[in-house]
């Protein structure tokens, strides 16, 4: 819009106010300069409208730009909540791992204390092998008590006991 018309018309509404005042016609006079008083009002609007105007695509810019970084920020909002719930998964999974860590040590542990008394064992079989000869030869001498190594003392013996501990043994009842 060519402001320069504009302004030539409020100096031709103010020219024309002067001379109706000469002429003594204060009406039109004041609607005259009103006329002009409202289209510098407007010139003046505009002027201020386009320094607005001229700044809008710098605006605008920064709109996008802002618009471009929420979107950003959601991107990064949602990666980081997934990295979140990764790092509690793996911290779970850190925990089952130190839980089986520990009692693989501990059956390590185990199976080391085994194999040690496993280790022990062929000691104390060739100490039982070197004294086996000398058992046997006790047994066939008649030092060993012939009482308790009889099978028949030592069934009466379990049923006796047997028997003092479940008196109301249907077995032992009179029919």
């Amino acid at each position: 819009m060519n402001t320069d018309t504009l302004e030539e018309l409020c100096s031709t509404l103010e020219r024309q106010a002067a001379i109706f005042e000469i002429c003594g016609e204060t009406i039109d006079v004041d609607l005259h300069l009103k006329a002009s008083a409202g289209l510098r009002e407007a010139l003046a609007e505009i002027q201020r409208l386009r320094s607005d105007a001229a700044v809008l695509p710098e605006v605008l810019a920064e709109i996008e730009r802002l618009r471009c970084n929420a979107d950003l920020h959601l991107k990064t909002s949602d990666a980081l909540r997934d990295a979140l719930a990764e790092i509690e998964r793996l911290r779970s999974n850190a925990d089952l791992h130190l839980k089986t860590s520990d009692a693989l040590r501990d059956a390590l542990a185990e199976i080391e204390r085994l194999r040690s008394d496993a280790d022990a064992l062929p000691l104390a079989n060739v100490e039982i092998e070197r004294l086996r000869p000398e058992a046997d030869a006790e047994l066939h001498r008649g030092k060993v008590d012939h009482g308790i190594s009889n099978p028949a003392t030592t069934f009466w013996a379990i049923d006796w006991f047997l028997k003092l501990l479940d008196p109301y043994n249907k077995k032992n009842k009179p029919k």
